[in-house]
């Protein structure tokens, strides 16, 4: 699932614009229109990805996204397990997104773990960009846990869709999982394996639902503006363990928690990209510094060919009596 912060990485890659005292050429690309952008993500146990590739344009002029899409590109994707190679080539579609063929069944592999997958595009005009990922191990959290504030007793334990063979939305509705605005902390706690970090995204399901915070002081343009959709900063997580904060919610009703633990080329890029202004402050972070400008880990162009693994939960939230 391509979250808000694939989004606004995106966006800034492809200069539509930013909140920094520089322009987004300076930072992404000096003096340069038309480098090819990268983004694809693969997740583990996921079917293989759609995969967009776009160009910069100039900063400060309109962006006009068709123009933006490399198109004619021969696109592949290869990995190889033991002595078998996997192709996955790929055919643009619409708006920049390149997606597997269906020869060879290849829409039927599913990302796999602890996998090295190798990228390589050729433009129409002859330029190469290469890229490469190593996915990271499965990854299940063990525990979302409500924990008591102050003491950090556990309260109780939440449900996953996991424990339901029929109808996996029953955690937005069972018992366990209903959460009273700031009443206790609710934590993941997971085996930390081999994911160089983690990233996460928190998503409203419920559109229209009121605001579950006292926003007496925003205006009526402030609280459109309220984003339903939240991800955070990169995280270390050194002890296996991420406690969501509360201001990152803002909405009452249905939510879902993703946690995706990352490869290196997604954890670079991601708090690199923190420089760029206050566009996470619903989460804090513990990885990242003042990075001068992003971290891609694509040859020949910018962007991101990264992976991951990712679980997640469900819950309701409901405003203080």
């Amino acid at each position: 699932m391509r979250h808000a912060t694939t989004c606004l990485i995106m966006a800034l890659l492809l200069g539509v614009g930013c909140s920094t005292k520089r322009s987004p050429g300076d930072l992404l690309a000096p003096g340069q229109v038309g480098v090819i952008v990268v983004d694809a993500q693969l997740i583990v146990g996921r079917p293989m990805p759609r995969l967009f590739l776009r160009t910069t344009q100039a900063p400060g002029a309109p962006y006009d996204r068709d123009a933006a899409v490399l198109r004619m590109a021969t696109v592949q994707i290869t990995n190889s397990v033991g002595d078998t190679i996997d192709y996955f080539d790929y055919t643009l579609i619409s708006r920049g997104a390149y997606v597997p063929d269906d020869a060879g069944g290849t829409r039927l592999h599913d990302v796999l773990p602890n996998t090295t997958y190798s990228l390589r595009v050729v433009a129409p005009d002859g330029r190469v960009v290469t890229a490469e990922t190593t996915t990271p191990d499965s990854f299940h959290v063990r525990d979302w846990l409500l924990l008591d504030d102050p003491t950090l007793a556990i309260r109780r334990r939440l449900v996953t869709r996991e424990d339901f063979s029929v109808d996996g939305d029953s955690v937005y509705v069972v018992d366990t999982n209903q959460l009273t605005y700031q009443d206790g902390l609710l934590e993941a706690r997971f085996d930390r394996g081999n994911a160089v970090g983690y990233h996460v995204g928190l998503f409203s399901r419920d559109i229209g639902s009121p605001l579950v915070i006292d926003a007496d002081f925003l205006s009526e343009e402030d609280k459109a503006s309220l984003d339903r959709e939240t991800s955070s900063p990169p995280f270390e997580a050194v002890d296996g363990a991420i406690r969501l904060p509360w201001f990152a919610i803002f909405f009452e009703g249905r939510y879902d928690i993703k946690i995706y633990a990352v490869d290196r080329n997604w954890f670079d890029l991601a708090r690199s990209l923190q420089f760029f202004g206050d566009t996470n402050i619903a989460f804090g972070s513990n990885a990242g510094d003042n990075f001068e400008q992003p971290i891609f880990h694509v040859k020949g162009g910018i962007g991101l060919f990264g992976s991951a693994a990712m679980d997640g939960v469900g819950f309701t939230v409901h405003s203080r009596p």
